[in-house]
């Protein structure tokens, strides 16, 4: 659908249902939330508030644009999903139903799978953790042409079912060992392992630097990396693709955990162009957009698990901030002289795409599919920037933000609000900066309105990209409204965007009754 950006662009500051009133617009909301608190924010240029008391009705008389746009969001921890109704002219009860993805209930285990380690990993037992200062685990030095035998996650229910691999060790520096699987020696040859290695050796101090640093519990001072065909089959027994993943098992005692390689190591998949194992793949799709991103993307996993559940106690980041963290990190290759990345990583365009074309049905902090992913990772995309620009009261840079992130035992959206505003911080600033992230995702690069907060930097939501994949953006999927009543329902933390056209307006005379579903908390903004 076309879109004009002289359109009339409404973000709804709804509230609970109660006695009817009229809301107007104003140039500073006043957002109420169904607990009663408030969220001021002050938008200026082409953007203002749209009043609303606790019900009632919304006049948008004195608009003149040919169509509304009506975007709302919802703030809500809870993976429910939340109604509303617009044109009513009762105050009839809605419904609060559980949060589902219109493809959940089909979806691809392997989507999920970073997920399933997660949770496998809230099963360890922090006594059983190895200890690098235990004399009993003495540097083991490996060779390379050496050969090892690896045990391999094969299972997507059981967290101790593992394949037995025999591996060679093909290349190695001071920081990272690449190990390939002795039956897929063929589908990469030592300098196309060279050229990953040195890609990752790159930047592998700069994030460490951002994230913080690994653990080392077999005192080697390596990464492994394990490329083998038992990755592709992982995912292929789903009907997916899984690139690779971190497990936090191989840190603790083989003789409590059998499947564990008492090691820092992560695992991907080979090249396999005709599918045999799982999905096809090809070689250069694989050195070009892949491998790259996965190296620091499982990287960051084991940096938050050390500086988690090791060095701060807690347990382990939750699935959405975890993924968010790991997705941020394939943007390393960017990074500036300042310690900035500039810019997005190549594999994160195609997610974001699908967060854009599915942003009305995706609570992007409820689970970690591929379109949820994309939602984490431009909302932490926003924050990191936010905070480099300075409108982020706790956090001074981008630098800054992370650091808060991974330093803590705090998970979730509470570790969120934390790196983002403080101590100090509560859910209604939450509430306000998901609102902010609604308006950028309209706004940016649409230049009608240059404040900071309306507008990324590191990416451009309405652009064709040069990822290999040819993706492009197009910002946010909108819903046309043709009719009264209209009833729809939002996810928790989760966006609408609403098309009213004038016929429709007019048909009640500007005025639109609106009834909200108990426990909701809408926010929202004018853009004209």
């Amino acid at each position: 659908m076309a879109q004009s950006f002289t359109i009339c662009c409404l973000v709804l500051s709804l509230c609970l249902i109660g006695c009817g009133s009229t809301s107007t617009l104003s140039s500073s909301p006043d957002n109420q939330s169904s607990s009663g608190s408030t969220t001021d924010t002050v938008v200026g240029g082409n953007v203002s508030a749209l009043s609303i008391d606790s019900s009632g009705t919304i006049d948008l008389s004195s608009t003149t644009a040919d169509d509304v746009m009506v975007m709302l969001y919802n703030f809500n921890e809870s993976s429910s999903s939340y109604s509303y109704e617009l044109g009513s002219s009762t105050n009839d009860s809605l419904f609060v139903s559980q949060f589902l993805e219109d493809d959940l209930d089909n979806l691809d285990q392997s989507e999920e799978f970073h997920e399933i380690i997660r949770s496998f990993e809230d099963e360890l037992d922090p006594d059983d953790a190895l200890d690098e200062a235990d004399t009993r685990y003495l540097i083991k030095t490996a060779t390379v042409g050496s050969t090892e035998t690896f045990n391999v996650l094969s299972s997507l229910s059981n967290s101790s079912t593992g394949a037995s691999v025999t591996a060679e060790l093909r290349v190695q520096n001071d920081d990272i060992s690449l190990y390939v699987d002795v039956r897929d020696e063929s589908t990469l040859s030592n300098a196309d392992l060279e050229e990953l290695l040195n890609k990752f050796s790159s930047v592998i101090d700069d994030e460490r630097n951002l994230f913080g640093n690994e653990s080392d519990v077999n005192g080697d001072g390596r990464v492994s990396v394990l490329f083998t065909r038992e990755v592709n089959k992982l995912g292929g027994s789903s009907g997916g693709m899984i690139t690779g993943f971190f497990y936090a098992v191989d840190l603790f005692t083989k003789s409590k955990y059998s499947i564990s390689n008492e090691r820092e190591i992560f695992y991907t998949y080979v090249p396999d162009s005709s599918g045999e194992h799982g999905s096809a793949v090809s070689k250069s799709f694989s050195l070009q957009n892949i491998y790259p991103g996965v190296m620091v993307h499982e990287f960051q996993h084991m940096i938050s698990f050390n500086q988690h559940y090791f060095l701060h106690g807690g347990s382990s980041e939750t699935g959405w901030v975890n993924e968010a963290l790991s997705h941020l990190a394939e943007d390393i290759y960017s990074i500036n002289s300042n310690n900035y990345m500039e810019e997005t990583g190549l594999e994160n365009f195609a997610r974001v795409a699908r967060f854009q074309s599915s942003i009305d049905n995706t609570c992007f902090t409820c689970g970690t599919s591929l379109k949820q992913r994309g939602g984490s990772y431009l909302f932490l995309r926003y924050l990191y920037e936010q905070a480099e620009i300075g409108n982020l009261e706790g956090a001074i840079s981008g630098e800054d933000l992370i650091e808060n992130l991974l330093s803590t035992s705090l998970r979730g959206i509470e570790n969120v609000i934390n790196a983002s505003f403080g101590s100090s911080g509560s859910e209604a600033d939450f509430k306000k900066v998901l609102g902010m992230f609604g308006l950028a995702l309209y706004i940016s690069n649409t230049d009608t309105n240059t404040d900071t907060r309306l507008n990324f930097k590191g990416i451009n939501l309405r652009a064709l990209q040069d990822d290999n994949r040819g993706t492009q953006l197009q910002g946010p999927s909108i819903q046309e409204v043709t009719s009264f009543p209209f009833t729809d329902s939002v996810s928790g933390n989760g966006i609408h965007f609403l098309q009213i056209s004038r016929d429709t307006l007019d048909s009640v005379g500007g005025k639109v009754n609106y009834n909200l579903a108990n426990g909701s908390s809408f926010g929202g903004y004018v853009i004209q």
